[in-house]
């Protein structure tokens, strides 16, 4: 005779809860068994079997609709579905990762720091998540090891560049009203253009390249740290420092 349970039992056995039982027979996944005259439902044995076939899947990550096709058949093709299913699970864990990183940087930017200015920490963390495109919008106009190279820097030093940048920005927007030939604008421009030469590895032909190239503007491509104004005062502070090295890079303000 085959052994009955009911929900209460079942769930006890399976460690699975009621409530989730409930929603498996409410979608058609697993049914019981058997359900009496007056609408109580009874499990058997078979179906702990179909039971541990959709746990397994969910353990894989395949959605519920998917789990519910394979279950209803005697043979499974899988591979389409676990290989899919990979893909989605390493587009996760990359997310993941993305995400983890970006409040590395964003705890290393606010430590030591009171105050975060929120233009400058969304610029930063933009920068961020948006690294992949950076390096292909490079790539159409250097060479692909080039780009490789500039991207392919420690976490540490990264970091350390990052906090520089940050706080050589807040005091350009400390600085904002002054003439850009100041010589206190002049002395933040000419940190700045020493910390663009750090991370072009010494090769400020770059921005000679970019300036000539007919392509979107790249401060479009992350957010600015500036208002409209600041943005065309940083500019022009800026350009007079790359003067000074040889270099003409003219940034429209937007």
């Amino acid at each position: 005779m085959t052994a009955t349970y009911s929900i209460g039992e079942f769930a006890r056995k399976t460690g699975v809860t009621v409530r989730t039982l409930h929603y498996y027979d409410e979608i058609g996944l697993l049914v019981p068994s058997e359900i009496s005259e007056s609408g109580r439902r009874f499990y058997h044995d078979e179906d702990f079997i179909t039971l541990q076939k959709i746990i397994t899947l969910k353990f894989v990550g395949l959605p519920l609709n998917e789990i519910k096709k394979l279950v209803q058949e005697e043979k499974w093709d899988l591979l389409e579905s676990l290989a899919f299913q990979k893909e989605i699970m390493l587009q996760k864990r990359n997310h993941i990762d993305q995400m983890i990183r970006a409040l590395d940087h964003a705890l290393n930017l606010a430590d030591g720091t009171e105050q975060v200015d929120p233009a400058i920490f969304i610029s930063l963390i933009n920068g961020i998540q948006k690294e992949q495109e950076h390096k292909d919008w490079l790539k159409n106009f250097l060479p692909e090891k080039k780009v490789e190279s500039l991207f392919n820097i420690s976490k540490g030093k990264q970091l350390a560049l990052e906090k520089q940048y940050a706080q050589i920005t807040a005091e350009f927007k400390k600085a904002f009203g002054r003439a850009p030939e100041d010589d206190h604008v002049q002395n933040l421009a000419e940190k700045l253009v020493a910390l663009i030469t750090e991370i072009f590895e010494d090769d400020l032909s770059i921005l000679d390249i970019l300036a000539e190239q007919d392509l979107p503007d790249p401060l479009e491509m992350i957010p600015s740290p500036f208002s409209t104004e600041e943005e065309e005062w940083f500019v022009k502070a800026v350009g007079i420092a790359l003067a000074k090295k040889g270099v003409v890079f003219n940034v429209t303000g937007k």
